[in-house]
This record gives C-alpha cells, sequence and structure tokens, in this order.
C-alpha cells in the first residue's frame, strides 16, 4: 500500500481495536474522541452512526469522511479496508495516529499485518475487549470458538467490560478461560470508561509478532431492514424479544408514533432508548452465526411497522 508519497514520512502509529460483538468498541471510540488530548486521531470505524460526534464539532464531511475541529478524523470502513486506510495516510497532512475499529467477528491480527508489513504505518498493538456478561457463553458455542480464541490470542492486551454488571464469579470464569487460551496476554479490569486512553498509543507487548494471525473461515451472516412506516412499539419491541437465537447483534433506529428510537440487541438484551440523533434513517442491521436466517428476520421485522 505504500506510495512515494507516504514512505519520506515519518511512520504513523497505528493501534487495532477488536472484540467480539457488543463488547463495547464503540463506546472506547466515543470516548477517545471526546478526550483526544490534543492528538490528532485517525479512526477508521465499521460505522458512522454509532459514533457520537458533536455536530458543532464537524468541519466537514463527506459519505467516507468526517473531519473535526479538534483534528480528529472518522473514516468510514464501508466495504474496503484498504481504502480507508490509505486515505488517511496520503492525506496533506495525516493524523498522528490512526486507531481501528475491527468488525466483531474478525480477527484483528489481520489488520495488524498490514500495519507491519507497510513501512507508512508502525504497529502499536492489538487492544481486544471483552465482554464478561456473555464471553463464556459465547466461547462454548462451537460456531464462535475459533472467532473468540482467535481475537484473544491475537490480543497484546485485553480489556475486561460491564464488569459492573457481572454476577457469581462471571469475571473470574472469564479470566480463567482467558487463561487457557493465551496464558501471556496480559488482562486489565478498568473497564471502558476507567481504561487509560495512553495505553492505546502504547500497548505492552506489541513486537511479539503475528500471533493468532492464521486464516480461518467464519460461519456468520449479516442482513438489514430498511423500514418505510413507522412502527408501533409494542409489535416492535414483541418481534424484537422472539428473535431467534442465532441473531447475536442488531443494531439502529426507527421511528415511531410516539418518538425515534435507537435499538441495540446483544445476545438477548434489547434496548430502547430515545434516539439524540440529527436526521433519521429509519433502519436496523444485524448479524447471526449458524443457519441463515436473513430473509426471515428481514420479514418478522417489517411486520412491525404500522398499517
Amino acid at each position: 500500500m505504500s506510495t512515494a508519497a507516504t514512505t519520506a514520512r515519518a511512520p504513523i502509529p497505528l493501534t487495532v481495536v477488536g472484540g467480539f460483538l457488543g463488547a463495547g468498541k464503540t463506546s472506547l471510540l466515543n470516548r477517545l474522541l471526546q478526550e483526544a488530548g490534543g492528538r490528532r486521531l485517525g479512526l477508521i470505524i465499521n460505522d458512522f452512526g454509532d459514533i457520537n460526534i458533536d455536530e458543532q464539532l464537524i468541519v466537514s464531511r463527506d459519505e467516507e469522511m468526517v473531519s473535526l475541529a479538534n483534528g480528529c478524523i472518522c473514516c468510514s470502513i464501508g466495504s474496503d479496508f484498504v481504502r480507508a486506510l490509505l486515505q488517511l495516510v496520503t492525506m496533506d497532512d495525516p493524523p498522528e495516529q490512526i486507531i481501528i475499529e475491527a468488525s466483531g467477528v474478525a480477527n484483528p491480527a489481520r489488520i495488524a499485518a498490514i500495519a507491519r508489513a507497510d513501512r507508512a504505518l508502525m504497529l502499536q498493538g492489538v487492544l481486544v475487549l471483552v465482554d464478561v456478561l456473555h464471553f463464556c457463553r459465547q466461547l462454548v458455542d462451537p460456531l464462535l470458538t475459533g472467532t473468540l480464541e482467535g481475537q484473544v490470542r491475537s490480543a497484546d492486551l485485553v480489556l475486561l467490560t460491564k464488569l459492573d454488571e457481572a454476577v457469581d464469579g462471571q469475571t473470574l470464569q472469564v479470566e480463567e478461560a482467558l487463561q487457557r487460551i493465551r496464558a501471556d496476554a496480559p488482562v486489565v479490569r478498568t473497564g471502558v470508561d476507567q481504561l487509560p486512553l495512553d495505553l492505546l498509543f502504547d500497548l505492552p507487548g506489541a513486537d511479539r509478532g503475528a500471533a493468532g494471525e492464521e486464516g480461518h473461515e467464519h460461519p456468520f451472516w449479516s442482513g438489514s431492514v430498511r423500514f418505510t412506516r413507522p412502527c408501533a412499539r409494542a409489535a416492535l419491541e414483541q418481534v424484537l424479544q422472539d428473535l431467534p437465537s442465532s441473531v447475536l447483534r442488531l443494531k439502529g433506529v426507527v421511528q415511531t408514533a410516539a418518538g425515534d428510537l435507537t435499538v441495540q440487541y446483544v445476545a438477548g438484551r434489547l434496548q430502547l432508548l430515545p434516539y439524540e440523533g440529527a436526521g433519521v434513517a429509519a433502519s436496523l442491521v444485524f448479524i447471526g452465526v449458524g443457519e441463515e436466517q436473513v430473509a426471515s428476520i428481514v420479514e418478522r421485522l417489517l411486520s412491525a411497522q404500522e398499517s
């Protein structure tokens, strides 16, 4: 990916943030934007819609990039990660640090390998978030085991999340599972809100090589639905509560007669909150595992629309 324009510069430090669906990656990126501390960050993210950007801070935006008054840049991965990375690296005034949000079902080691191979970049490490509420249950699912273990093996640092909601020794069970997967992985228990952000710019063990880089097939599928009419809230809640266990993650915004709602669904846990953004694209996206059920799920979701 290197070009003559980029190789003359000092390499740009790059950190990869990974972790399974719903582990808290977006919450961490929101913190980074709010507490950049003078750093000009370039964030490559999966979806602009999840990032809480104050509209007053936006200097410019297009379909793939948002530039902020504090010098930070958010670039959407879309369908072409390498192109998004190239956009940042070849800018006239590139960011001082690049943070990449790996997909929830991706092995971050593959992204880290690009940074190791490109002279325009300097890998600072891989941070993997682990949700203590769901990790052990997901780990024993044969369809998810390889993905979760691969993510942990790629980590230079593991951050445990949702600790305040853990009960009955869940955190200890997760730590024991992490020890079995990779005993030398450093683990911190601060959660997303308390993590010292400087760790993202100087992760321990970032030079240990491309552990976990081996390729693997994964059994995930995804889909989306765009609503043309407002939803009946009661009907929508019923549909969401009756989703099959194969649906791991669902998110988006819907319109109802009582107001617009942000929908978050992770491993059977549903949140419907007032939507506080500007403008509404009434749509939901979802990720599942095992036998594909996209068509039937889209049909169920559309059935929640008002007549």
